[in-house]
């Protein structure tokens, strides 16, 4: 049986392509992330300025939250799954947990 030679520039290619379907797929659940957030998470936590917590009844900025030293989009999607009791019930699907998570770890400083 002989194998076919795929030609290295081929094989590059479609690397490539995954590579940026990957990259407009996350960069689309930052975008939702996003647009989610504006609209049920602004007035607590997008404020200009806004830095982590001061205090057990401060309300963090999600940037603070994304740039807590052991911070992951795990983290963010297991805090939201669980409801907490002091922030609103806004009955987030899957989906909107995972892409609201997303964005808020797109807010972390860069090293």
């Amino acid at each position: 049986m002989r194998l076919t030679r795929i030609p290295h520039a081929a094989i590059a290619s479609c690397l490539f392509l995954i590579g940026t379907c990957v990259a407009s797929t996350a960069d689309e659940a930052v975008e939702r992330g996003r647009e989610l957030a504006e609209r049920l998470c602004a007035n607590c936590h997008l404020n200009p300025g806004q830095g982590e917590k001061v205090g057990a009844s401060g309300i963090p900025g999600f940037k603070a939250v994304a740039n807590r030293p052991s911070q992951t989009v795990e983290g963010i999607e297991a805090w939201l799954r669980s409801i907490p009791p002091m922030m609103p019930n806004h009955h987030l699907t899957h989906e909107e947990i995972s892409v609201l998570a997303a964005f808020v770890m797109s807010l972390r400083d860069r090293p």
